[in-house]
């Protein structure tokens, strides 16, 4: 306990960032998630121990979990919406 560890992830634009953790023979969980410039939102509530970094130039994230516990080893992965707008196709209404 008391260490810390990042990871970056590159994104093509900008959007809604999610992290998520995954332990062995179990689906991904999310962590947290960002919107923009906004203070990430951490689903365990505890926002303490996450922090997310945004390169201002350009669409590159950065997660910090600080105070690591044994509980904290897994797999993590980023993902991110891009949202662009809708386009209705055909059909009558």
């Amino acid at each position: 306990p008391g260490s810390s560890t990042s990871m970056v992830c590159r994104m093509s634009h900008e959007g809604t960032v999610h992290w998520y953790m995954q332990l062995p023979g179990e689906p991904p969980k999310r962590i947290l998630y960002m919107s923009g410039q906004q203070r990430a939102v951490a689903d365990s509530g505890d926002s303490r121990r996450f922090k997310v970094g945004k390169n201002p130039s350009e669409p590159v994230y950065s997660l910090t979990i600080h105070s690591l516990t044994p509980r904290d080893s897994g797999t993590y992965y980023c993902a991110y919406w891009f949202y662009q707008g809708i386009t209705v196709l055909g059909g009558e209404r």
